[in-house]
């Protein structure tokens, strides 16, 4: 009898052994069929942008026209050929030389100008390696290979009206929902971007606008696309590896335990995620942007299927809507200030997006989120400050793609919120909740997430600041490129009015000192002057707030007739500063640039001008001085025309500014002549 028993135990063993083996084969058979049938596999829907469906929609119908990533492409440790460029950007750990040459202070480089179409000049800078790239070991056999270094990029073929959208590597997906073919500008902008090279561009207009926004959520949604259907192909190989649960004994399963799993038959190892989900982060100032951002990406991924973005009702609802600001329609803003406030303009707002291969899904929580689209102010209230309980940027560590456009209008907001940004991404996550370290990119794990990020920034102004974020802030191991166009003319061939133009220059010995030695000049030569009967009626334009209140304390000091309009001032005290200055009951009326940035005020009766420094928007230069026309002066103060002045203080760190209002070379000559005094009139502007 206790022969029997033990051969049938013998024979449920190999029984189960049988099963086993066969289970195997299975699997090992559909791995191989997935490898086989991408465009079946990927159709699976993303697990967790499901759980985040506010309104439970279900997503649209899949879509089998999509190819998933190619076997080239997949095969990313072979040595085969890549060409796709975001397999080229993000598939390889950059090599020790490159690293080496990031980390160096300041960094390597090689810098090379060059035309390129009708974004004019460009300065391309490429880390410079201090090694060679090279083959080196990572194990026994298999040898590492790194990351290709950046290379200058290359201007597309104007003359050629068809677009090799395959050879650019775009979706599918994507190119059947383009219905325009992209002007010249916007192939050279997709080139760039394309080529996953950092990007200061200083030439955005209210003309262009729209350009750039379709060339940069191409881009980023391409780089979406292919990064999700990545995530979910390797989801699928994965899923098929695994062997489907079976009833076995205890004994046989405790007997599993025990085994040593054989290499062969070890599951593959894909790393293809960062730290956490969120991919791409787009800044804007308004929702009014955000809307428009959507509404392109909803273009170029669903096409004419509503059905394939959910939440897109209430998305329109709380983004759109009739202009914020009343325009009157006698005595009109300038059309740039109507067109940069149209719309919705509320400026504290976040909005996370998931992608999977058939929808797109608004309104999903920022760790399920492949992109968020946020303005300063909102991406402020969530990362907090110091000392705050209630603080999160854990999202910004995993960033593959930031782009900030209108930051001119982020500036003019508060620019201490976008340096807020820039100094809490790729931080380490307090909380590993949602990473799975299985998936994580070497590169991510090693902390050189920041040499990977590709940094688009879109503003109409040449600014220090932006100077300061491209040296400090971009560090892409491709490379990064700024436009670097000289101004004709400048802003200053706009003003009509007959009037004296003087530009003095304060002798300053470094950046930190300018402040001192510029208030220093103004009490110690330009207000004696100003404060005499000749001179009254006269306006302090500001462009710093922090000059603002430190002029504002020194007048009330003084005990100085003055009146006052900030961004901060209330309607009621603006009407009331505006008649005393026009009515001459105050003799100084101090004005700061924001408070003109957002309201655009006439101010009327201006008969003397000091700009405490040249203004940062270079059209608000003409704008003041022609408010110094007949037609908006108080014309029974018996004031001579004729004895109207402009005064424009300036130091040598004031270049761009002086560039942008006099033309790169008259501002040129100015800040090298040896004389600090200079003075333009209208016929010789």
């Amino acid at each position: 009898e206790e022969e029997s028993e033990e051969e049938e135990e013998e024979e449920e063993e190999d029984a189960s052994d049988a099963e086993m083996v066969s289970e195997q084969e299975a699997g090992s058979d559909a791995e191989e069929a997935s490898e086989v049938g991408d465009e079946e596999e990927a159709d699976a829907e993303d697990d967790e942008a499901e759980e985040d469906d506010d309104d439970g929609e279900e997503d649209a119908p899949p879509d089998d026209g999509d190819s998933a990533i190619s076997s080239d492409e997949e095969d990313e440790g072979t040595g085969g050929t890549v060409t796709d460029p975001y397999m080229l950007h993000t598939a390889f750990n950059i090599s020790p030389g490159m690293l080496e040459a990031l980390a160096a202070e300041p960094v390597s480089v090689e810098g090379k100008a060059m035309p390129f179409g009708s974004l004019g000049n460009i300065y391309v800078e490429l880390p410079k390696q201090t090694t060679m790239m090279r083959m080196e070991s990572k194990g026994i056999v298999q040898r590492e290979r790194y990351a290709t270094p950046g290379s200058l990029p290359v201007v597309p073929d104007a003359r050629s009206s068809e677009i090799d959208w395959s050879g650019l590597h775009v979706k599918d997906k994507i190119v059947r929902n383009i219905t325009e073919t992209p002007n010249a500008m916007q192939r050279e902008m997709f080139a760039i971007l394309n080529n996953y090279q950092d990007l200061l561009f200083t030439g955005r207009t209210l003309e262009n606008g729209d350009q750039l926004r379709f060339a940069y959520c191409l881009h980023a949604l391409n780089h979406l696309v292919k990064a999700v259907t990545k995530i979910q192909h390797h989801n699928l190989k994965l899923a098929a590896a695994q062997p489907a649960p079976s009833k076995k004994s205890r004994r046989n399963r405790r007997k599993k335990e025990k085994e040593v799993v054989e290499p062969e038959l070890a599951v593959a190892e894909y790393r293809d995620q960062g730290l956490v989900r969120p991919k791409v982060l787009i800044v804007v100032p308004f929702r009014q942007s955000a809307l428009k951002i959507v509404n392109q990406l909803k273009e170029l991924f669903a096409g004419d299927n509503a059905k394939a973005v959910t939440n897109y009702k209430r998305f329109v609802e709380e983004y759109g809507g009739e202009d914020t600001l009343y325009f009157p329609q006698i005595n009109r803003k300038p059309e740039d200030y109507e067109q940069t406030f149209a719309g919705n303009i509320d400026d504290n707002f976040r909005i996370g997006i998931a992608f999977n291969r058939s929808s797109m899904k608004l309104y999903t929580r920022y760790y399920a989120s492949d992109l968020i689209i946020a303005s300063p102010l909102g991406l402020r209230m969530t990362i907090g400050a110091e000392g705050e309980t209630d603080r999160d940027y854990d999202f910004l560590s995993s960033i593959e793609l930031l782009i900030v456009d209108q930051a001119e209008v982020c500036y003019a907001q508060n620019w201490d919120h976008l340096l807020h940004l820039f100094e809490h991404l790729h931080l380490q996550p307090k909380s590993a909740e949602n990473t799975d370290f299985s998936r994580v990119r070497d590169w991510c794990l090693n902390g050189w997430t920041k040499f990977y990020r590709q940094t688009v920034f879109l503003s109409s102004l040449e600014l220090p600041e932006y100077r300061s974020l491209f040296n400090k802030h971009f560090q892409n191991y491709r490379g990064k490129i700024r436009t670097v166009n000289r101004v004709a003319h400048g802003s200053i061939r706009h003003v009509v009015v007959r009037v004296p133009q003087s530009f003095q220059r304060i002798e300053v010995t470094s950046l930190e000192g300018q402040s001192n030695a510029r208030f220093s000049h103004f009490v110690s030569v330009i207000l004696p002057q100003a404060r005499s009967l000749s001179m009254a009626r006269c306006l302090i334009y500001v462009p710093s707030y922090f000059d603002f209140v430190r002029l504002r304390n020194y007048f009330k000091k003084e005990e100085i007739s003055f009146t006052q309009i900030c961004e901060y001032t209330t309607d009621a005290k603006i009407a009331r500063a505006r008649d005393m200055f026009y009515h001459g009951s105050k003799h100084f009326l101090l004005y700061s640039e924001r408070s003109h940035f957002f309201r655009r005020h006439r101010i009327k009766g201006i008969r003397h001008l000091i700009m405490y420094a040249p203004p940062v928007y270079p059209h608000f230069y003409p704008e003041m001085i022609n408010l110094m026309a007949n037609e908006f002066q108080n014309l029974k103060d018996g004031v001579d025309a004729a004895s109207m002045t402009v005064t424009v203080l300036f130091t040598k760190y004031d270049s761009l500014y002086m560039s942008a209002i006099l033309g790169t070379d008259r501002a040129l000559t100015i800040l090298q002549a040896t004389k600090s005094v200079h003075r333009l009139t209208t016929d010789t502007k």
